[in-house]
């Protein structure tokens, strides 16, 4: 299934996700020990190491409050919006 805030020109690997804040290009989040020779198989990834933890926000578009463990990450440096 796709999403509108994916490209649906490119193969399902190298599809683009934006932020739905500043609308930039955002990465998806992968956790855990990941060797290497793994990580060159993901490009457009952020590693965040082991630790996964809950986090409270406020949805940006509702202002609602969630709880949840971010899975994507926008790449622009003075955004750096986390959602799942």
């Amino acid at each position: 299934m796709e999403t509108a805030n994916e490209t649906t020109s490119a193969p399902r690997a190298r599809r683009r996700r934006l932020c739905p804040v500043c609308r930039s290009e955002a990465w998806r989040i992968a956790y855990g020990m990941i060797m290497p020779d793994q990580r060159a198989t993901m490009p457009n990834t952020v590693f965040a190491g082991c630790c996964i933890e809950m986090r409270e926000r406020r949805n940006p578009k509702t202002g609602e409050r969630e709880l949840g463990t971010p899975a994507w990450q926008c790449q622009n440096p003075s955004c750096g919006h986390e959602w799942w």
